[in-house]
């Protein structure tokens, strides 16, 4: 039986968070390809999200040749890769990043970070026994703290109370909390040579449906949003301008 999850939900929200960020830049700055651009990302995105969805529920993901590979230390770079491979084959997309990264306000790329104050849902699990600890010690109490204190420097940003290195910084900070601590948590808890948490529930709950929506998919599109917002507010200050607060 699969259960409610707030994931699917939550790479919706993203999804329109991009095609409105697009939206906005191809009427700010007149861009072309960049509601083009948004939707190639999404539909490529959304493909793997199906393909992950599959492989989660057709059990290829339980199977112990998949789980050889040690998937925990790579699943979540997959997206990275897709985008990557976007950026690389369509020189077009590169630019509507870059119009993106001038054209959206700086509280926007906070905002969308704000969702991640959801992950106070897996705290909720562990205390009931339905969410390995390990996982939730390491990156989901850090995760859901993020997403709060974005409530904070949303209205720091909107009011342009804070400086832009400061901003780039909370965005690092959002990505480092996540990339390394949660791929080693995830695969020190499935079954291989490198488990360390065996008692149950393990890490192979990250890989069932719904939740393997979120390593594979969302958390990884999120932290692709903090190096954009990073980006975006350095490369602000290098041309000397100032975002609208819209």
């Amino acid at each position: 039986m699969i259960e409610f999850s707030s994931i699917p939900f939550l790479f919706i929200a993203q999804s329109l968070f991009l095609l409105t960020a697009a939206s906005h830049t191809k009427r700010r700055m007149r861009s072309p390809h960049t509601g083009s651009t948004g939707i190639i990302v999404i539909s490529s995105l959304s493909l793997w999200g199906g393909l992950s969805t599959y492989l989660s529920t057709s059990g290829v993901y339980a199977t112990s040749a998949f789980l050889s590979l040690m998937p925990g230390l790579w699943l979540p770079f997959i997206p990275f890769i897709i985008v990557g491979l976007i950026l690389l084959a369509l020189p077009f997309t590169r630019i509507s990043v870059q119009d993106v990264a001038l054209a959206v306000p700086s509280h926007w790329w906070v905002g969308i970070q704000a969702l991640r104050i959801l992950a106070l849902g897996t705290l909720l699990k562990t205390t009931t026994g339905h969410f390995p600890v390990h996982v939730e010690l390491a990156v989901g109490l850090t995760d859901a703290a993020f997403g709060m204190s974005g409530v904070f420097i949303y209205r720091l940003a909107k009011s342009h109370r804070i400086s832009v290195d400061a901003l780039a910084l909370w965005h690092v900070i959002g990505l480092l909390i996540i990339i390394l601590p949660g791929e080693l948590a995830i695969q020190t808890g499935l079954p291989g040579k490198f488990q360390i948490f065996s008692a149950p529930p393990t890490a192979e709950i990250m890989l069932a449906f719904p939740m393997v929506l979120a390593p594979s998919l969302v958390v990884p599109i999120f932290l692709m949003l903090n190096i954009l917002g990073a980006y975006a507010a350095l490369r602000t200050e290098h041309l000397g301008s100032k975002k609208p607060a819209l």
